[in-house]
């Protein structure tokens, strides 16, 4: 093995070559369901921005999520109360056939973890800005 080259201010640091799968994002597992190509309507699409605000599933995700917030916001309220809230949207959302999605490296849709979820239900239970 050669000894590494010093980098001038000129020089570059050669690129390696990815040799690993590409896999989603999320550090969490994965289901076993596999990739989505196209999310439905009733799907919550984990990102930020204009395309995941916009969609029909996180519009009707911070619906169900308004119907919440008061309670779960109420200075009473105990962490243990504000996960059992959390689990009630993501109930909801399964009741009426919706996924949470993130996509891939791979540009395919994969479900998030339980607990990925979970997460993504408190923080907009958090959230002021869809008031």
């Amino acid at each position: 093995m050669l000894p590494p080259a010093k980098l001038t201010n000129n020089a570059v640091a050669p690129k390696r070559s990815k040799s690993k799968k590409k896999t989603p994002k999320s550090n969490d597992q994965k289901s076993a369901s596999g990739a989505i190509e196209t999310p439905s309507d009733l799907d919550i699409l984990r990102g930020r921005g204009g395309t995941t605000n916009r969609h029909k599933g996180n519009m009707r995700f911070r619906d169900e999520a308004r119907k919440l917030r008061s309670a779960y916001r109420d200075d009473g309220v105990s962490r243990k109360e504000k996960y059992m809230y959390s689990n009630i949207l993501l109930q909801a959302v399964k009741d009426y056939g919706g996924r949470f999605l993130e996509k891939g490296d791979d540009g395919f849709w994969y479900e998030m973890s339980e607990n990925a979820a979970r997460k993504k239900a408190s923080q907009v239970l958090r959230e002021g800005n869809w008031d």
